[in-house]
């Protein structure tokens, strides 16, 4: 199918009837009204766990268009000792000592555990989105402080949590591929205890898309048809 062909799925919020705007690619459904979000499997609605973002940056005369995100809570393991030093971390990671120490902590230890929580994009992407160079990324390497708002309009989830999961992984592998060559076989798992969507304000500024929280910026065409995705998302 042309993804420009973008059609709407006739559906009604199993909680309080009203009728959704959606996407046919869509994997994960949201309600503007009462804020419920779901997936359709089979013949049955599963609710997923849904929260709207309160933007933290006051602009005036600037449109919000909340896209979703998956925040999964996750326990990563490593069975041997590697020796990472802080030094060892790529800059992105050096940035934020939190996340340094928890990273050199987990390397360092004999059979480690470390509870992380990723941040994995829901909204369709293209080859413009860099893994390590986007809200997601930067989201999971200093968690923001999220407030809740009221439901927004928002599609284009269209990454299922299976889908999330795997990118949380190789999110995770592409930090520890620019860290130290030594530990490229590591072996490493992931057990994914809790996840829900989190509807993230962007405003448009001059070509890009800015997230309303942190003010992390992402080229507007990394995003699959934004121009047809706004249009659901006023």
């Amino acid at each position: 199918m042309d993804l420009n062909d973008i059609k709407l799925i006739p559906l009604r919020c199993p909680e309080c009837g009203e009728a959704i705007d959606s996407k046919e690619e869509d994997r994960i459904h949201f309600c503007s009204v009462c804020g419920s979000g779901f997936q359709v499997v089979g013949d049955k609605f599963k609710k997923v766990d849904v929260l709207y973002a309160k933007p933290q940056i006051t602009l005036e005369n600037k449109i919000f268009y909340y896209l979703p995100m998956w925040e999964i809570l996750t326990t990563v393991s490593l069975k041997m000792k590697y020796s990472v030093n802080l030094e060892d971390l790529p800059e992105e990671i050096i940035r934020n000592r939190k996340f340094s120490e928890l990273l050199t902590s987990l390397f360092n230890e004999k059979e480690a555990k470390k509870k992380m929580i990723f941040f994995v994009p829901a909204f369709g992407v293209t080859n413009r989105y860099h893994l390590m160079d986007q809200p997601g990324f930067q989201f999971t390497v200093n968690p923001p402080k999220l407030e809740k708002d009221s439901p927004k309009n928002m599609v284009g989830a269209e990454y299922s949590i299976e889908d999330a999961e795997e990118i949380a992984k190789v999110m995770f592998l592409s930090i520890r591929a620019h860290t130290r060559a030594d530990i490229l076989d590591a072996n490493i798992d992931f057990d994914f205890h809790r996840y829900r969507i989190v509807g993230i304000p962007f405003f448009e500024e001059k070509g890009m898309l800015v997230d309303g929280i942190k003010g992390y910026r992402i080229f507007k065409d990394a995003l699959r048809d934004w121009d047809r995705l706004k249009k659901h998302v006023l």
